[in-house]
């Protein structure tokens, strides 16, 4: 997280096939779906959505927004994960069906070190980076980012990428 947050960590750049790129996370959750009945629901509107990123870096992103799904979900032990290829944007959604974030926390969700006081499903112990870490790559990455969520409804975190305007 430093190295990010001080920018001497170096981005690299490269053709990703975001698509694809979540398909290949989902996968590493299998475990979670013969072992404990969790389900990850993927929906995406293209086969392919192209974006330049550090594949690395965004991988990391889409796992650490996945991990808090699994940890925060609900009893219905869904996790949903949306890809979207919009008119002037790619927007990536990670929802979960647990019990919210206060209205008056979501400021400080991103601050390192917070960590949200309720337990969360999977008695997992966390660092309170997660979030944080997230946030540093999306910023890196000019990417817009957010959280929209309602108590005992669920929580939905997306990160947006805005695609390049030409003019003629």
């Amino acid at each position: 997280l430093s190295k990010l947050q001080s920018n001497t960590e170096h981005i690299n750049f490269e053709d990703v096939n975001l698509v694809q790129l979540v398909i290949d996370i989902l996968k590493r959750y299998e475990v979670y779906s013969e072992l404990e009945d969790y389900r990850f629901i993927l929906k995406y509107n293209c086969d392919e959505i192209m974006i330049k990123a550090d594949k690395k870096r965004i991988e990391q992103v889409i796992y650490n927004l996945v991990n808090n799904a699994i940890n925060y979900t609900g009893d219905d032990n869904t996790v949903k994960v949306n890809v979207l290829d919009n008119d002037d944007n790619i927007k990536v959604e990670i929802i979960d069906s647990g019990k919210g974030i206060k209205e008056s926390d979501i400021p400080y969700i991103w601050d390192r070190y917070y960590k949200n006081k309720k337990e969360h499903k999977r008695n997992l112990i966390g660092t309170g980076l997660g979030l944080s870490i997230v946030k540093s790559i999306l910023e890196l990455h000019n990417y817009k980012y957010g959280v929209k969520s309602e108590e005992n409804v669920g929580s939905n975190f997306y990160f947006i990428i805005e695609k390049e305007k030409t003019f003629e």
